[in-house]
Order: C-alpha cells, then sequence, then structure tokens
C-alpha cells in the first residue's frame, strides 16, 4: 500500500487546561479532497494550523508522503495556503501576489513568469496580472489566492473557509469550479469549513470534528445517509428525533410523509400543522405530534396552494428503510 500524502498521528493541541485538537489521527489519501467539517470551536482550524506549521503540535506528529513535519517551519513543508480572507498583499499586482512564493524559493525569472501566466489561466485570470487586489472582484481575489497556492506545486493544498466571504450564488459557483480544479490537477486538499452544503458537494470524504475529536470519517453518502453519533446526525443536514418504543428515531424531513390517513406499514404519528413555509423550490410544514414532540417534514413544491393548511390534523409517517435508531 503506497504511503497516505498526508498522516496525522495521535496530534494534540493543548492550550493550558484547554484542549483544542485531542489524539487525532488521520490519513489523507494522495489526491483526495478531505473536508474538516464541523461548528465553530471544533478544533477544525487549529487542525489546519498545526498541518501548515502556524503552530506546534502538544503531541504526536505529521507526516507529509512519510516525512515528518511537525518541527519544520511553513515554508519547509511544501504546503500551499488559502486563507479565508485571502491575504493578498494590495501593494502588488495580481502576478506578483502569485509570484511572491515563487520569488521566495528563487527560481529563475523566466520560470517565474512562465508559472505565474499558468497558474493564472487555470483560475481563469489571464490577462488580469497587472491588476491590483482593489481592482478586482471578491470572486478575482479568491482566485489570486488560489493560484498563489498552486504555483508553488504543493504536496498538500489546504483551503481555510475560503468561500466565506463570497455571496451566495458566487459561492455555490465557485466550490464547483475548485472541487473540478482540484479533481483535473489530481492535489491532495484538505479544505476546512462549517458548510455543511460545501462539504457535501464538494468531498471525496468528511472528518466530521466536535469538541477536538472527530465523530465520524467517511464518504458524503455515509455522513449524511448512516451518521455514526447524534452530534452527527444533527449537525449534517436536519433531523427529527422522536421518540418510539423507549428509542429515539431519526427520520431525514425530506424522508417523511404527510397525509389524511393513516399509512398501512413503517412510523406513524398523528400531528397538527402549526406551520406552512414557502421556500420556493420546497414547502416546510411544521408539525405538533400528539405526543407534544415537534416535527419537520420538507416537500418538493409542485407549484399550486399547499396541500396542507396550518391547523389540519394529519399523519406524519416515514418508511422504516428511513427511520434510524440513535
Amino acid at each position: 500500500m503506497s504511503e497516505p500524502a498526508l498522516r496525522l498521528a495521535g496530534i494534540e493541541k493543548r492550550y493550558g487546561a484547554t484542549v483544542a485538537v485531542a489524539a487525532v489521527d488521520l490519513e489523507v489519501r494522495e489526491g483526495e479532497f478531505l473536508t474538516l467539517l464541523g461548528p465553530s470551536g471544533c478544533g477544525k482550524t487549529t487542525t489546519l494550523g498545526l498541518i501548515a506549521g502556524f503552530f506546534a503540535p502538544s503531541a504526536g506528529e505529521i507526516f507529509l508522503k512519510g516525512r515528518p513535519v511537525a518541527g519544520l517551519p511553513p515554508f519547509r513543508r511544501d504546503i500551499g495556503v488559502v486563507f479565508q480572507d485571502y491575504a493578498l498583499f494590495p501593494h502588488m499586482t495580481a502576478g506578483e501576489n502569485v509570484a511572491f512564493g515563487l520569488r521566495m524559493r528563487s527560481l529563475p525569472k523566466a520560470e517565474i513568469q512562465v508559472r505565474v501566466n499558468e497558474a493564472l489561466g487555470l483560475v481563469q485570470l489571464a490577462g488580469l496580472a497587472e491588476r491590483r487586489p482593489l481592482e478586482l472582484s471578491g470572486g478575482q481575489r479568491q482566485r489570486v489566492a488560489l493560484a498563489r497556492a498552486l504555483v508553488i506545486r504543493p504536496t498538500v493544498l489546504l483551503l481555510d473557509e475560503p468561500l466565506s466571504n463570497l455571496d451566495l450564488k458566487l459561492r455555490e459557483e465557485m466550490r464547483v469550479e475548485i472541487a473540478g480544479l482540484q479533481r483535473r490537477l489530481g492535489i491532495t486538499t484538505v479544505f476546512v469549513t462549517h458548510d455543511q452544503g460545501e462539504a457535501l458537494v464538494m468531498s471525496d470524504r468528511i472528518a466530521v470534528m466536535n469538541a477536538g475529536r472527530i465523530e465520524q470519517l467517511g464518504t458524503p453518502a455515509d455522513v449524511y445517509e448512516r451518521p455514526a453519533t447524534r452530534f452527527v446526525a444533527q449537525f449534517i443536514g436536519r433531523m427529527n428525533f422522536l421518540q418510539a418504543d423507549g428509542k429515539s428515531v431519526a427520520i431525514r424531513p425530506e424522508r417523511a410523509q404527510l397525509a389524511r390517513e393513516r399509512p398501512n406499514s413503517g412510523f406513524a404519528r398523528q400531528a397538527t400543522v402549526r406551520h406552512v413555509l414557502y421556500l420556493g423550490a420546497t414547502l416546510e410544514v411544521h408539525l405538533e405530534l400528539d405526543s407534544g414532540e415537534r416535527a419537520l417534514v420538507e416537500a418538493p413544491n409542485h407549484g399550486g396552494p399547499a396541500r396542507f393548511q396550518a391547523g389540519e390534523r394529519v399523519w406524519f409517517s416515514a418508511s422504516p428503510e428511513s427511520c434510524l435508531e440513535m
């Protein structure tokens, strides 16, 4: 078996009595797009900083292609980083920003020019090398930061929530574009985000983090369809947690159904419709079950008036395969 591009072995980071990252073991395969996903304070950005070398681990080791690097400074780790705020030099042109890492490595001027042009072309910024950051849009600045990270041809690319400063439409466009570029180049990538949609769309695998630990590591389908813990079930998408035979049953809102007649099989509870929210492509139906529990059903909008109205009595149900015991 070939050596993973990146391996974390028992990595910890402590600040006094506070444990930011707790004994994390993780392997990232060559060419893989792996996402560290979790809420604020879960340890994902700290883990990224440890990989980059911005601070030293309290325990454990980091390996890049089998080489231990925990004691090396960032510039000797062969890692490219794209920051949340892009961290571009405002007094430099786009081309000069992209060339910065190559100049620090003392490459010949002719080679620097060739590689800068190549990198700008990869991110669709050919012809904009002379513009300064303030003359570029948010999306273009993000592309410059990406080109600057790629131009050094790193072993591993680290992306620290690089889409969070973009508006929704541009963010959706850029996540598809970045994922496509990563797959085309085959570059090993570790991406940090708190956005579940980004993680599900872009990743080969997702490491869901909580309180400094990895709660679940798997494909997007794994963590969404088969959450390993209640925390993962709550954090990835939305979930109804309801009591059934003394156990907690978890049901995704889009997997639940509403009907006026009781279904013949599966989980079924009578309820009252409290609110129906119009969200364009979907409708959200908020319910109060006769048990006092609250539930949510997400249904596609087929046009016309909503099928169910506030105050109406209905049956909330789900097929056996849509019910997870948590």
